[in-house]
């Protein structure tokens, strides 16, 4: 109450030009941060659709047999990959698997169990297979997402200032 009682003793001294200035400094930082947190979440979803579309889109490459039919799947599928993340996320920080399953079963207990992640929260890869005809492919495609404001990392972030950005495509290979 007394902190109170000197914030308005103080402004009816500055008069009506100190008001303005007292409450925008009250009221501005925080819209300001309001602000700086719509600008980054709404970067954040634009960055995890790119990364969405181009995991699907590269899928689409093993699914049809295209990659396997190449000679190098793993080669054409990250070279899709990494030409539609552009320089927006850059293919050097991508991680990137593909595991093959004979069920449908066995694919959604490895969906649901998640990925492997080292202490940084990166994926860690456990290997490429594109699959033969019929078989249940997994793909799963990660990036870290570094927060450009720190106050918005510190308060949803996993602890180093990234959110773990992360698409899965599963589907059956096409008779190719």
């Amino acid at each position: 109450m007394r902190l109170l009682g000197l914030i308005k003793r103080g402004l009816k001294a500055l008069g009506e030009r100190g008001n303005a200035t007292i409450e925008f400094a009250i009221v501005g930082s925080s819209f300001m941060l309001m602000l700086l947190a719509s600008f980054e979440f709404g970067y954040m979803l634009f960055v995890q659709e790119v990364l969405d579309n181009a995991a699907r889109d590269a899928a689409r490459l093993v699914r049809t047999g295209q990659a396997q039919n190449s000679g190098t799947a793993q080669t054409t599928f990250q070279n899709l990959l990494c030409s539609e993340v552009g320089a927006l996320i850059g293919c050097g920080n991508i991680i990137y698997q593909s595991l093959v399953f004979n069920d449908w079963t066995s694919a959604q207990t490895s969906v649901n169990n998640g990925v492997t992640r080292n202490s940084n929260g990166a994926l860690v890869s456990a290997g490429f297979s594109a699959g033969t005809p019929g078989q249940i492919v997994v793909v799963t495609v990660t990036y870290n997402y570094p927060f450009f404001t720190p106050w918005v990392g510190n308060l949803v972030g996993n602890g180093n200032d990234t959110a773990f950005l992360q698409s899965t495509v599963v589907f059956q290979n096409e008779p190719y």
